[in-house]
């Protein structure tokens, strides 16, 4: 007699496959281990950490999800800029580190993104489009206030 014969066993199809890369990532992205930005793109993003990650060290990653989290084109009513002027900081900071360095500033290393953001703050590299000096100033203000 066969082991089993005239049984049926039934296994779950989700025991016998591992889950899917997809599955895993949004699971970490629900319990809240991996943070998508949701108003910036993946490289203003990149820049915003970075340059989180010299003004507020230890909590560089909360800055960034919180500030992007808090962007929305309804902050135009408030007190603080509007959200496309974090946007176009974010931008005009990455296009003038790939203009000077040839690399994104996310990419740059921490010494030369301070040297950068000094030279920045004291208005030796401006822009046309923002006055980044002045959008640095309201970043760091937006930093103590989360």
């Amino acid at each position: 007699m066969e082991i089993g014969a005239g049984r049926q066993i039934f296994l779950s199809p989700h025991l016998l496959t591992k889950p899917s890369p997809n599955l895993r990532l949004q699971r970490l992205i629900d319990n809240g281990t991996i943070y998508v930005a949701r108003n910036l793109s993946s490289s203003q993003f990149a820049t915003l950490q970075a340059i989180a990650s010299l003004i507020l060290r230890p909590n560089s990653k909360n800055f960034a999800a919180l500030l992007d989290s808090s962007l929305t084109l309804e902050s135009h009513g408030s007190n603080q800029p509007p959200a496309l002027d974090y946007q176009l900081g974010l931008d005009e900071l990455d296009t003038i580190s790939r203009t000077r360095t040839g690399f994104p500033f996310a990419e740059l290393s921490p010494e030369i993104q301070d040297a950068m953001l000094d030279l920045i703050a004291t208005r030796d590299i401006t822009t046309r489009k923002l006055d980044l000096a002045l959008w640095l100033r309201d970043l760091h203000v937006m930093a103590a206030a989360l």
